[in-house]
């Protein structure tokens, strides 16, 4: 979004205005007015920043949705925090951070006592169904590599790369069992490199995340015939010694029950602090693509409505009015 500006305040008006419109337009498209259990789409808005912008947003918003379909839709405004162990169908975030005089912006990663990879982890975590992500920087100059907002700009731009980057995973995996596990991790956004080298041995999966890695064995009956299984515990216990976390999963159980099968590598993953990584967007249909867009169009609309209203009230002649942007 060009021309947004980020104030000493942390508000960035064109970034607040601009989500507003867009949550007003979303309100009156007719795809966006029940969610698959019929209930109203429910909406939230995250500032990557600070709460002043979420505040900003919360005020524009009230002067143009009556108070009914505010209450009707859910609508929270408010940053990382408030949003913690809360959900909406949609969510806007905004990055609110802008061009700065000399790029790039200070690096934003993980931050004293991984402050700032958990408040990112949790704003892109919070949609069910649809992520918008509002931003004024350019994320190739502006944000270095590695910048938690540039993550988060780039993973909006291209959703598919998950998947690619999925099916890349799977193609090394060396059966089905090992497949089937990885997509279940991966889907539940762990980060999974499969057929993992640890020194002269190879781990089937290893899940790595916050300075830490666990081992995860599939003991299919192929793969893992009674003498294999012998020399696995062997090589399994050397890693241990040097430090590695084993889990171990039957592929009898897994193909009867996978969630419990997997349960003990979810608590594993738990008590390990490893935690999911940014959460993925599956690719969008061609009509989703239109609806979006068709949401975009009718935003810009309100947004020139908005302004023409204003500068009536302040007294500007309405042919001195520039086109939206």
């Amino acid at each position: 979004m060009p021309d947004g500006y980020a104030r000493k305040d942390n508000v960035n008006e064109n970034e607040a205005e601009t989500i507003a419109s867009l949550v007003c337009s979303v309100i009156e498209h007719p795809e966006y007015a029940r969610n698959e259990f019929g209930k109203p789409v429910s909406l939230g808005v995250v500032s990557l920043l600070g709460d002043r912008q979420a505040l900003r947003i919360d005020s524009i918003l009230r002067q143009r949705v009556e108070p009914a379909e505010y209450q009707r839709r859910q609508i929270l405004c408010g940053d990382s925090a408030q949003f913690q162990g809360d959900e909406r169908d949609v969510i806007f975030l905004s990055v609110v951070d802008s061009t700065p005089e000399k790029p790039p912006l200070l690096m934003r990663q993980e931050g004293p006592k991984k402050i700032f990879k958990k408040r990112f982890n949790v704003a892109a975590s919070r949609a069910r169904d649809q992520m918008w992500v509002v931003y004024s920087v350019n994320h190739e100059v502006d944000l270095q590599p590695g910048d938690y907002r540039r993550r988060i700009i780039e993973h909006a731009l291209d959703p598919g790369a998950w998947e690619r980057e999925l099916r890349k995973r799977t193609e090394r995996t060396e059966s089905v069992f090992e497949e089937r596990v990885l997509r279940k991790l991966m889907r539940a956004n762990f980060n999974v490199v499969p057929q993992f080298q640890a020194g002269a041995y190879r781990i089937d999966l290893v899940v790595i995340g916050n300075k830490q890695r666990l081992a995860i064995e599939c003991d299919g009956e192929r793969f893992h015939a009674p003498e294999k299984l012998q020399d696995d515990m062997t090589r399994q216990a050397i890693l241990e010694r040097l430090g590695w976390k084993f889990v171990r999963i039957r592929g009898s159980l897994f193909f009867r029950d996978e969630d419990r099968a997997l349960s003990p590598v979810f608590r594993r993953l738990e008590e390990l602090s490893i935690f999911p990584e940014l959460k993925r967007t599956e690719p969008q249909a061609q009509s989703v693509d239109q609806i979006v867009e068709s949401v975009k169009r009718r935003a810009q609309e309100l947004r020139a409505s908005w302004r023409l209203e204003a500068n009536a009230q302040n007294g500007v002649p309405a042919e001195t009015i520039g086109s939206p942007w």
